[in-house]
This record gives C-alpha cells, sequence and structure tokens, in this order.
C-alpha cells in the first residue's frame, strides 16, 4: 500500500519534471533558475505539505 506521503512526494517529482523540462525547452530562462525549480518543487514544497498535513491531523 502507498503511504499519502509517497502520493505527495512522487506527484511533486512529476510535476517538478514537467515544469523543469518544459521550462528548458519553452523557455529561455538559465539552467540555474530551472534548476532551482526543479529543488523547490521536488524536495522542499512537498516537505511543507506534508509537514502541514500533519500537523492538521494531529489536531
Amino acid at each position: 500500500m502507498v503511504s499519502r506521503e509517497n502520493k505527495v512526494v512522487g506527484g511533486f517529482v512529476v510535476v517538478a519534471f514537467v515544469l523543469a523540462y518544459g521550462g528548458f525547452w519553452v523557455t529561455d530562462l538559465p539552467s540555474e533558475i530551472l534548476l532551482g525549480v526543479l529543488l523547490f518543487v521536488g524536495v522542499v514544497a512537498p516537505m511543507v505539505v506534508n509537514n502541514y498535513l500533519d500537523s492538521r491531523k494531529s489536531t
């Protein structure tokens, strides 16, 4: 069974790859910004969402 945390992380990772890959081909942004988008959406955002959902569940 897949946990809620894994679903959230997996969804954000897919979105991060789509944004980074799409940004590479569609926009003229530097690779450093696209790497930042990839890291933020794929790593930081799922942690924030999971922490919020955990804190909401415990109260």
